[in-house]
């Protein structure tokens, strides 16, 4: 075998002994270990229309609510945590940067000026000196590949870190935007009972000084008139707070000066929730964790290959002169080559038990992965199953409000001519505010849950013209994913 073959057969087992092979494929990822297989449709999802629907992108913009949208895009530009988070995620990119300059020779230039004088005899003597050292790390086992693979898995895990800290800040600030318009509801039905408490509190003094009641009914409706002032203060503190908490999530000073503008929507369509499936592929969360556990096992890789020798070169070469000029002419110029191979052969066990420690990192991040897809799983189905109950809820609310609405009125008639007690008129006005005050209350549950599905699905709240065109092959005919594909083909099949 001739030398250029052997160096040839040399490179090429060099080259494939740095490949870093990927530490577990897509198909091996963990999955706790009671879920052997992943249902087809959502269990809390009954309706058969949307059993394999299409997760929908562009909630925030269908809602037309056009203040919230440009509020929500006014966070994402001076919110401090989001940018922390993409400050990390550039940070991470350099770190990628350092781990590649690792696999590249290193190249070093030095320059010195010495001046040297002797008293006996009398001598001065200047010395320059100008050199080039270069060093490269042969990564014949791949250790400095999966150092690189590594870093490279970080930064995918800022990415989708930042990913999921945009469309859940989104989703933050919708949520504290409808909490901010129920507060302001709130308070002005708090306006409105003390009006109408007020109103109540006249008719029984009135009736009062007729003598046509005793003062325990005026009592009770001073009471009652108070108390309500009472949480009407109380709304008004919940409103300024509302609003600070939207001035904080902008990255402005909390003066409780600004004001969400619009309704609380009520009548919200059914939301598609694709496949369970789905979500590996959709959640940011998801991502992120799946390329920490890559980290984990390009480290536990990069652990084991550090028991191997390393291959190193290392060039020198420098050039000395008592002036200048001389020292660029470069006439005596001495330089060495050296290969180097160091094998670690006793460190107290430092090596051996690191190794140890990445693979059970390695071991540990699989179960939190685990962890993460199931808390994933149940997101999703708690927001099925609440998206339904709140709508029931919202339902049966408003005409318990109705109902309590229309039996103040009747009661305050029947109390001014005499035909109940104060303590009737008393209930009905308490049940009527608690009846209002609720069904306000669950409107905003229901769209801030609604907000909560959106997220838990992993859709994002815009829809951009580049993801318009990928996801329409036609009108009104989304694009199918694989797995969406393969769960039809599936059911087909069945």
């Amino acid at each position: 075998m001739t030398k250029i073959n052997i160096w040839l057969l040399s490179v090429s087992a060099i080259a494939v002994a740095a490949c870093s092979s990927v530490p577990i494929t897509d198909a091996e990822l963990p999955v706790p270990s009671a879920t052997t297989d992943l249902p087809e449709k959502w269990a809390a999802q009954e309706s058969p229309s949307s059993e394999y629907g299409f997760v929908q992108e562009g909630w925030l913009d269908r809602l037309a609510m056009p203040e919230l949208s440009r509020f929500v895009s006014r966070v994402l530009e001076n919110n401090p945590d989001y940018r922390r988070a993409a400050r990390q995620m550039e940070a991470a990119e350099f770190d990628l940067g350092v781990a590649r300059a690792d696999l590249l020779p290193q190249l070093r230039a030095s320059f010195a000026a010495t001046r040297q004088h002797t008293s006996s005899p009398s001598v001065t003597r200047n010395a320059l000196d100008v050199g080039l050292d270069a060093s490269w790390e042969l990564d014949v086992w791949g250790r400095l590949t999966a150092q690189k693979a590594a870093a490279a898995s970080d930064y995918a895990v800022a990415r989708y870190d930042l990913e999921g800290a945009r469309l859940s800040l989104a989703a933050q600030v919708a949520q504290s935007w409808f909490a901010a318009l129920e507060a302001e509801q709130q308070y002005e039905l708090a306006q409105r009972t003390v009006e109408s408490f007020e109103r109540s509190e006249r008719i029984v003094r009135h009736r009062y000084e007729r003598g046509l009641n005793t003062g325990l009914d005026l009592r009770l409706a001073l009471s009652n008139l108070e108390a309500a002032r009472a949480s009407l203060s109380e709304r008004r503190d919940q409103l300024a707070q509302a609003r600070r908490t939207l001035e904080l999530l902008a990255g402005a000073y909390p003066a409780a000066a600004i004001r969400a503008v619009g309704q609380i929507p009520e009548d919200l369509p059914e939301v598609p929730a694709g496949l369970p499936a789905d979500l590996l592929e959709r959640r940011p969360d998801l991502q992120a964790a799946k390329h920490r556990l890559y980290a984990a096992g390009y480290r536990a890789q990069q652990a084991n290959k550090a028991l191997l020798p390393s291959f190193s070169l290392t060039a020198s070469g420098s050039n000395t002169s008592d002036n200048f000029s001389d020292l660029l002419k470069f006439d005596d110029v001495f330089w060495n080559l050296v290969g180097n191979i160091t094998q670690p052969l006793f460190q107290g066990g430092r090596l051996h038990y690191g190794a140890k420690a990445q693979e059970a990192r390695f071991e540990a991040q699989k179960e939190q992965f685990a962890a993460t897809l199931l808390q994933a799983f149940r997101e999703v189905e708690d927001a099925l199953s609440a998206d339904r109950a709140l709508a029931e809820q919202v339902r049966h609310t408003a005409r318990a409000a109705e109902n309590a609405i229309a039996a103040e009125q009747v009661a305050l008639d029947q109390y001014s001519r005499g035909l109940i007690r104060i303590t009737t008129l008393l209930d009905s006005q308490r049940q009527s505010l608690a009846q209002q005050s609720q069904l306000l209350l669950v409107k905003r549950q229901k769209i801030n849950n609604r907000i909560r599905l959106h997220l838990a699905l992993g859709g994002d709240f815009i829809i951009s013209e580049d993801h318009q065109a990928q996801n329409v092959a036609e009108e009104g005919s989304p694009r199918e994913t694989a797995l969406q594909k393969t769960a039809y083909q599936n059911k087909e099949e069945e």
